[in-house]
């Protein structure tokens, strides 16, 4: 990384081999995203078997390993199925919060929840964007994992260019101003000619997220194809 952002976190979503995610790492990804339950967004063979994720836990070498699956289940399976991974980090399938009982679970055997799936379109009021999270006691979050301007193509475009036309869009201000008060990644379209701006523009950001994807379902599914993830991080 060459310009002031070695601490940047960055987290790559539905890895599908231990080729891929050893790449990713060697190219400073810290967060290494398996899916263990289909995501009804995508629709692309990304959904591995639980042994598949071990294998790929096993070739990581500093980075960790987060499991996505279906955080509505008994916490006794949850926690078998995470512990046969390898996993240290978990993030549900679709937005929300696992039930208390799957939180006291996963906090007890050490592993962290990573809260995914919330969206953040041109005209929310970021006053109620983490209302549901911040409500609820006891969230053994990790992180926040926060899709901005899905709806847009050209998200960062927009937000930089476009939002401050009107002020009461959501805003470049909004972004840095809710990741001060909560560890937050966030995902944009991102390019090899954007990331730079994007991250050095959004100080108070933990670190990107960013999710693999051949084929997509919905207008506003955000994915990237491995070896477009892969130029980003280059330009890093």
């Amino acid at each position: 990384m060459s310009f002031g952002v070695a601490s940047l976190i960055i987290k790559v979503d539905r890895v599908r081999s231990s080729r891929e995610a050893t790449t990713l790492e060697k190219l400073g990804a810290k967060l290494i995203g398996v899916s263990l339950s289909p995501d009804p967004r995508f629709d692309d063979g990304r959904t591995l078997r639980v042994e598949e994720a071990g294998e790929i836990g096993r070739t990581l070498e500093q980075a960790t390993l987060v499991a996505t699956l279906e955080l509505n289940d008994d916490p006794r399976r949850i926690r078998r199925i995470v512990a046969a991974a390898g996993a240290r980090l978990v993030q549900p399938v679709t937005v929300g919060v696992p039930p208390a009982e799957v939180r006291v679970a996963l906090r007890d055997a050490g592993i962290g929840i990573v809260y995914s799936g919330i969206e953040i379109a041109h005209d929310d009021d970021p006053a109620w964007i983490f209302d549901a999270y911040d409500g609820t006691p006891d969230l053994n979050a990790a992180f926040f994992q926060a899709e901005v301007l899905p709806e847009y193509r050209g998200s960062w475009a927009f937000l930089r260019d476009r939002s401050p036309e009107y002020q009461e869009e959501f805003q470049i201000a909004d972004l840095n101003g809710l990741a001060a008060e909560r560890p937050l990644l966030v995902g944009f379209d991102y390019t090899a000619d954007n990331v730079e701006e994007i991250v050095t523009t959004l100080p108070e950001v933990q670190g990107i997220a960013l999710t693999l994807a051949e084929r997509v379902r919905r207008g506003d599914a955000r994915g990237q194809l491995y070896t477009d993830a892969v130029r980003v991080l280059r330009a890093l």
